[in-house]
């Protein structure tokens, strides 16, 4: 159940974010440049990225939770180059964890925190570089932060501060071109803060593969006749927001799509459920379509998690998997984006 932040936590969050303004992160750090720190109380470090150094980037904080985060960030950054080459810029943006402080006119603060704004009058706020903080959830329209992100958004933003301090400084010298990162560790021990440069390369998400372990079952389905089909697929975000009373915040639909490339026929759209996982999504489509329609001879998606969970079992039954663009798909989902 959701729990919102009092107005005592919000006070210290804007706070710590206009104090670290003050500093402009973005004149010491870029967006491929991140920091890593681990917090008191968190089993996981956090990972922290600073846009607004380079043109046209808003001035933003990103703060990426646990390594799950890390993969997220990985994610993120590889946009546009290899297995993410095609990869939707919209989803990427959409499916990842991150909490945002991000520094822009105050009317664009959403409607929640400029009440709080005003219960608080924070004279140390600058009209046009008013902090605005975002939390973002696979699944999720982004949101005001609850409780537990306004706190650890807080510690975040502190330490980051004092990493800014320390490069302002020239304390650090860091070799970013060779992946290594800024550390910030809490030493028990000693009751102390440690900050290091230290190696840690990019993470991606796990690749999980569909099987088919029956024997027979698999024989079955290299029967089936094959067919001429080049079939298109992904999933895709429609942010129309959805009510969600137990989370406490608006969903935001999943939508999985297929198309068939040569018709530019819709095969089918379903949105998931909740519980619904991608890989159990893509399984049910193929073994209905086979059954169905027959064995395609292609199938092609953008998405490097959807070619990598089919890639082996497509391989077994003869049918062809490509990472690549779906420009079928892309046009009937602005026309799709239309009608809603």
């Amino acid at each position: 159940m959701r729990k919102e932040a009092a107005l005592k936590t919000w006070w210290e969050l804007y706070e710590a974010a206009c104090r670290l303004e003050e500093m402009k992160p973005w004149d010491y750090l870029n967006k491929d440049q991140y920091v890593v720190i681990q917090l008191k109380e968190e089993k996981e470090p956090v990972f922290l990225r600073v846009l607004g150094s380079g043109q046209g980037e808003e001035k933003e904080i990103e703060i990426y939770p646990g390594f799950k985060g890390w993969q997220d960030l990985t994610m993120i950054a590889e946009l546009g180059t290899g297995m993410e080459e095609f990869l939707s810029k919209d989803y990427a943006m959409s499916d990842r964890r991150v909490l945002i402080c991000r520094y822009g006119k105050k009317s664009d603060v959403m409607y929640s925190q400029q009440e709080i704004s005003k219960a608080l009058n924070l004279p140390m706020a600058k009209e046009e570089m008013w902090p605005n903080f975002i939390s973002c959830r696979s699944r999720y329209i982004p949101f005001s932060p609850d409780q537990d992100e306004v706190l650890l958004m807080t510690e975040a933003i502190r330490n980051l501060f004092m990493c800014i301090r320390a490069l302002e400084a020239k304390k650090l010298p860091i070799k970013w071109e060779e992946e290594e990162r800024l550390c910030r560790i809490f030493n028990r021990e000693t009751g102390l803060w440690n900050m290091f440069p230290a190696k840690i390369p990019k993470q991606s998400r796990p690749y999980m593969g569909m099987q088919i372990q029956k024997e027979e079952f698999k024989e079955e389905l290299k029967n089936i006749p094959a067919t001429d089909q080049n079939v298109e697929i992904d999933f895709c975000y429609t942010h129309i927001a959805q009510s969600d009373e137990e989370a406490g915040r608006p969903r935001n639909p999943f939508l999985f799509v297929a198309a068939d490339e040569k018709t530019g026929q819709l095969i089918t759209r379903y949105f998931l459920k909740p519980e619904e996982t991608e890989l159990s999504l893509i399984s049910n489509f193929l073994l209905s379509h086979l059954k169905q329609q027959g064995r395609m001879k292609k199938i092609t998606s953008g998405n490097p998690w959807i070619i990598k969970a089919l890639e082996e079992v497509c391989r077994e039954l003869g049918i062809e998997t490509e990472l690549g663009k779906t420009e079928v798909l892309e046009d009937l989902m602005k026309k799709i984006d239309n009608r809603m």
